[in-house]
């Protein structure tokens, strides 16, 4: 059977085709083994060299001035006041007279208890010397000095009731208030007046659980009175134990008041500022979470390879956050820490040299 030439022709097409696939199947595997493995792209992050820097966060508290040392003087006896010898308002020393009472039967007594102590002596001084020249017993002389003694202790009672009918200041402040009149009469416990302590004055405040960790004893602070006065102190004391109720913790700072310039009971506001210790100023976008929840950031080392470093915040300013936990100069990631984790190699590209911003 004659085969015609163009189905001749088809047939040697098909053939040449087929030769064609077959080679470029053999020499195309051959081309892969020897050209290995695609190489994959390597991430680019973006970042900002941060050191540590100095800082020190201010606290601002809301408060009131008060006396350091303020006391109601109170009557130790009874009787109708005789004398009020202070003046109002005075600058008065420790031991000055405030309130005097009426002595009445008081220096009566007072003789009375001298006189019978002297009798007492007289007597036991003779029961000494009978007793001596064999003529009292020892009995007699004991209780010859049991009387003395007795005497004694009357004398020393009477001399102290005479003594409470001058109420007295217990150290050097402004008579602030007096509370009694000549004339009025006054039983024990009575107020007569009240001393405030010139110097030091207190500007005391509460403040919350978040930031009583940041002030401490010596802190310095700068108070502003509803008055208009600005001053300087430091902190005397952050208390240990919360408020039940508020849940804050009471802080004084102390301020010299040697002009008495300052009242008690101003409203104030005081700003503390704590102790400067070393952070890191971070840019508010660079904090991430791990896989624990934990929050950091993520950084560049020296190989290329990311880590992952929890952080404490500590403050918050118009420039960045403030945070505790790393060490000394890192390269953190700015951009792009959102898609690496700890462990990928990166290529980190500075924020200065692209200028890109954070």
């Amino acid at each position: 059977m004659k085969v015609s030439q163009s189905v001749k022709l088809a047939g040697i097409f098909v053939a040449l085709i087929a030769i064609y696939f077959m080679v470029s199947g053999l020499f195309g595997a051959n081309g892969d083994v020897d050209a290995g493995p695609a190489e994959q792209d390597v991430f680019s992050v973006l970042t900002r060299t941060v050191t540590p820097e100095a800082w020190a966060d201010t606290i601002v508290i809301r408060g009131r001035t008060e006396a350091d040392r303020k006391v109601i003087v109170r009557a130790e006896t009874s009787g109708a006041v005789a004398a009020t010898p202070a003046e109002l308002g005075a600058l008065v020393n420790g031991g000055a007279v405030l309130c005097r009472l009426n002595e009445d039967a008081r220096r009566a007594q007072l003789a009375e208890a001298r006189a019978s102590l002297d009798k007492a002596e007289l007597d036991y001084k003779a029961a000494v010397k009978l007793n001596a020249d064999g003529f009292r017993a020892e009995t007699s002389v004991a209780a010859a000095k049991a009387l003395r003694d007795q005497a004694a202790a009357t004398l020393r009672g009477a001399t102290l009731e005479l003594e409470k009918t001058d109420i007295k200041s217990p150290f050097e402040g402004i008579f602030d208030a007096r509370h009694v009149e000549v004339g009025d009469f006054m039983a024990v416990g009575d107020p007569c007046a009240t001393v405030i302590q010139r110097s030091p004055f207190l500007v005391v405040g509460a403040v919350s659980e978040r930031n009583v960790s940041k002030i401490s004893k010596g802190d310095r602070g700068v108070a502003r009175l509803a008055t208009g006065e600005t001053i300087e102190g430091e902190v005397r004391l952050v208390s240990a134990a919360a408020d039940p109720a508020t849940r804050t913790f009471d802080v004084e700072l102390e301020i010299p008041n040697e002009a008495g310039a300052l009242r008690d009971g101003v409203t104030a506001e005081f700003t503390v500022f704590a102790a400067e210790r070393n952070a890191h100023r971070l840019p508010r976008g660079a904090l991430v979470l791990d896989d624990n929840g934990d929050i950091g950031v993520r950084f560049v080392q020296q190989d290329g390879v990311v880590a992952f470093a929890p952080v404490t915040l500590i403050g918050e300013t118009p420039s960045g956050i403030w945070v505790l936990g790393l060490g000394g100069e890192v390269q953190l990631i700015v951009r792009g820490q959102e898609y690496v984790s700890a462990g990928q190699t990166v290529v980190a590209m500075p924020e200065d040299d692209t200028g890109g911003a954070s």
